[in-house]
């Protein structure tokens, strides 16, 4: 049958977490919305099933062996069968409204995706902000998702967007070379959109808390060193796709704070290891370039 909207909830590592958010959304759906959930680490589905019936929701539950952000989005969207693809991080709670003030935006048939707000835990509140969502030349991207101005952007955050799901297929989905922490596959999903000549707009009504849990997800509790890694790998891989190609050691010297706090750990773990991270993170974001160029040559 087919649904209206389908919630999709990748998750790693945050059953309490996820059971939260399952009963923060019941409140909002009907018959015409189901859910489903991507677990990444360990296999709860009975009792998510259980959780899902006494809440009254349509759930769907797949497990995955391998932890992967964008394969989870992926897999979670050929399984779904809404018109439209809610996802939500399993560490968010939803506001009343969360479902239809998302819906509402896509009257307008251009608008690709929404992005709604997020009030994130221990950090500044900015209603006022007029540029929220926006990526700058050299690919660095401006945050402001706490504003109350309904207002057009550049790019989504994972934790609170919505897709058209025929032009998320139509896009190839999310790029499963953005790998670890998964960073900047979000801006790359919806550069790859506003290049098709569609439209992403910043819904402030439909809103999340995000509480950013210490561990599980993608956070550096899961190995500080790894997590720079990816951080180089996907920043370098997003900035060849998307930024002119001569501006790379411009780009990489606006990450040199980042190195360095890579390599020497401010009290934490320096090594030859964290000494070299930052270059092979670098060279991995040109590697997997390279793959996707030669993959898309017409």
């Amino acid at each position: 049958m087919v649904k209206q909207v389908s919630v999709v909830i990748p998750s790693y590592k945050r059953k309490t977490s996820l059971l939260r958010l399952l009963k923060s959304i019941s409140s909002g759906v009907n018959s015409q919305s189901e859910v489903v959930i991507v677990e990444q680490e360990g296999q709860n589905k009975e009792e998510m099933r259980r959780i899902g019936r006494k809440l009254g929701l349509t759930l769907h539950y797949i497990y995955l062996p391998k932890p992967s952000t964008t394969h989870a989005m992926n897999v979670g969207v050929l399984s779904a069968k809404g018109e439209y693809v809610l996802f939500l991080d399993d560490d968010v709670v939803v506001k009343p409204g969360l479902i239809a003030n998302h819906l509402k935006n896509f009257k307008d048939p251009k608008v690709a995706a929404t992005v709604g707000r997020a009030v994130t835990k221990d950090q500044p509140v900015e209603p006022n902000r007029r540029d929220t969502g926006r990526i700058n030349w050299l690919g660095r991207f401006s945050d402001g998702y706490s504003s109350t101005i309904r207002q057009e952007v550049d790019t989504v955050i994972g934790c609170n967007t919505c897709w058209r799901k025929d032009i998320y297929k139509k896009l190839g989905g999310a790029d499963e070379q953005f790998t670890g922490n998964a960073l900047r596959f979000e801006s790359d999903l919806s550069l790859r959109a506003k290049k098709m000549g569609y439209k992403i707009i910043f819904e402030p009504k439909a809103e999340v808390e995000h509480l950013r849990e210490e561990t599980g997800g993608a956070r550096k509790s899961e190995g500080r060193i790894q997590w720079c890694f990816d951080f180089f790998s996907n920043e370098t891989y997003f900035f060849l796709k998307h930024r002119p190609k001569f501006l790379l050691p411009v780009f990489l010297f606006t990450k040199t704070e980042w190195a360095l706090r890579c390599m020497f750990g401010f009290g934490r773990e320096v090594s030859v290891r964290s000494m070299v991270t930052p270059t092979l993170g670098i060279l991995d974001g040109i590697r997997k370039y390279i793959k996707y160029f030669y993959e898309n040559r017409r």
